[in-house]
């Protein structure tokens, strides 16, 4: 018992810290070529932030548990806007500009509605794991391509390119290192406590690999760049249904279990509809509205587990 939290613990780690390098150098990179806060937390946080979530489902399939992988996307979806925009919003004022972020919040749920069909049959094959994945590609070059998204260059306090590229490279080195132990831990936790591994995957799997996330955003928000902050929440939910789960299905096929209809898809919907209408609030987030999305998250894994 004490070696499995010792990996999920150690693994966690090395998740949370190879992000954060990730996200350093991605960042600085972006800033130098003129991309705005909210686009840079939609792209290059985002991804950086969802590596964890990439390289965790990956090891999980290719060990053979796939509804790791599934889990580990919805669970980590769920929490990215219960958990992380909740408390984020509680500790500090987070400003959403609805009319910047519409069309994301859009293509967002039609990639959740496309996954939920590909889903419906129990199991994601390898030529809808490419439709997924194209998304991805063609949604990036949309946030880095249009003109209303840019900024001028700015190079002050940053690091060289150089430094930027290692960074990126420790930071892939860690979270490979990181996903081996998280994933050995989350299997053996299942086993030893009698619970399936779609179980585990939405709660300790996905609660693990939301702390970069997390992190980046209570940063963010700290620092008043609410930009990053949002972007990196719906950015990385976009990157975990487009890109985690499209390179990993081509991969590797993945089994999608049907339980998962009625309660965990269920509630990864919601909590992307219900971003609409608190975009629309008066703002910044109202403390109530935050506290409701945090309770609503507590509510999903008290049923996960009965």
């Amino acid at each position: 018992m004490i070696l499995i939290f010792a990996f999920l613990v150690m693994g966690g780690l090395l998740l949370y810290y190879g992000a954060d390098w990730i996200v350093q150098g991605g960042s600085h990179l972006a800033a130098q070529i003129g991309l705005s806060p909210l686009v840079i937390g939609l792209t290059i946080v985002a991804f950086g932030t969802s590596l964890p979530e990439l390289v965790v489902s990956l090891t999980a399939a290719l060990k053979d548990s796939s509804t790791i992988a599934i889990g580990n996307v919805i669970g980590s979806n769920i929490a990215n806007v219960g958990l992380v925009m909740g408390l984020s919003a509680l500790l500090f004022p987070i400003t959403i500009t609805f009319s910047r972020i519409r069309n994301d919040l859009i293509i967002y749920l039609i990639a959740a509605l496309v996954f939920i069909y590909f889903c419906s049959d129990g199991l994601i094959e390898r030529w809808e794991g490419v439709v997924l994945f194209s998304g991805i590609i063609m949604y990036t070059g949309y946030c880095i391509t249009h003109p209303n998204r840019r900024v001028a260059k700015n190079t002050d306090g940053k690091n060289s390119i150089s430094k930027c590229v290692l960074y990126l490279l420790i930071g892939a080195v860690l979270l490979y290192c990181g996903s081996n132990l998280f994933v050995e831990g989350a299997i053996s936790l299942a086993k030893l406590l009698g619970v399936s591994e779609i179980v585990i995957g939405m709660s300790v799997v996905a609660l693990g690999t939301s702390l970069p996330e997390l992190a980046t955003s209570i940063v963010a928000a700290f620092r008043k760049e609410s930009g990053i902050s949002v972007g990196n929440i719906i950015g990385s939910n976009l990157f975990n249904i487009l890109s985690v789960i499209g390179l990993v299905s081509f991969l590797h096929p993945l089994n999608s279990p049907q339980e998962i209809m009625f309660l965990e898809i269920p509630f990864m919907v919601a909590f992307g509809v219900v971003l609409f209408p608190i975009a629309l609030m008066k703002q910044p987030i109202p403390k109530l509205s935050a506290g409701v999305l945090l309770a609503g998250y507590i509510l999903f894994i008290i049923l996960l587990f009965n």
